[in-house]
């Protein structure tokens, strides 16, 4: 979704056209959505509302996922921003054409991800935080964004990645960091994912690619079991 062009945008873009509807489930309700006197009051004008973007272009209106490439597009062809409704912000979307709009909001949302890895490595490589080898990587058990749900003999919970958003932000501190307990390595590697490795063996390759230690939590550092089978499985795959 790295656009270049207007067009490429207005492809991946609702056309809002007169009479159509938006459908809001959160209330079981529809209505026709009318951008009659936005269009010749905005020419090259472009408003945001909750990850959601309208611009006028041409004559005519259109609606798209907020991202970083759109902005970067409608920036580079001059438009500018504006305060005017914005359809499909609010939970709602376009009854006629809900199937392309929730792929927009897919594809937006993995876009996301991918900001915030080139992010993460911006922010590393200006502080000399490098990489590992693929091999070493890949012996590593990378914690999932849903979280991995943890039994103990006293406790049960979910442990969750260090960094676990779509935006770099205050936690960006914790890159380039790991920490030891008990024969287990947890780091944050320069791509923002949170790893776990058995063994001190990495710490050698670790501390060579600029990494520092510091007080993380630990999972699976403590005897507890991996309640998901296929991560359990993964785990136990995981060598020394």
């Amino acid at each position: 979704m790295a656009y270049k062009t207007i067009e490429e945008l207005i492809n991946d873009s609702i056309r809002v056209i007169p009479g159509m509807i938006a459908v809001y489930p959160q209330y079981s309700q529809e209505e026709v959505i009318n951008v009659s006197e936005i269009v010749p009051k905005f020419p090259g004008r472009y408003a945001t509302n909750n990850s959601t973007v309208a611009f006028v272009h041409n004559g005519n209106f259109f609606v798209t996922p907020y991202t970083r490439s759109a902005m970067t597009v409608l920036t580079a062809n001059g438009f500018k921003k504006a305060y005017f409704y914005v359809p499909f912000s609010n939970w709602d979307y376009p009854k006629s054409e809900q199937f392309k709009w929730n792929a927009l909001r897919e594809n937006a949302h993995q876009s996301y991800k991918a900001d915030f890895v080139s992010d993460c490595e911006a922010y590393c490589d200006e502080r000399h935080i490098g990489s590992i080898s693929e091999e070493t990587l890949a012996n590593c058990f990378e914690m999932p964004e849903n979280g991995v749900k943890v039994k103990h003999l006293y406790f049960e919970d979910t442990y969750y990645p260090i960094m676990n958003q779509s935006c770099l932000d205050c936690s960006c501190v914790n890159l380039g960091h790991f920490c030891c307990n008990n024969g287990r390595v947890v780091f944050v590697y320069r791509n923002g994912k949170t790893y776990v490795a058995k063994g001190y063996k990495i710490l050698s390759e670790l501390r060579a690619a600029g990494y520092t230690e510091s007080g993380l939590f630990v999972p699976f550092s403590n005897g507890e079991e991996i309640q998901d089978y296929a991560l359990r499985v993964c785990w136990e795959s995981i060598t020394k």
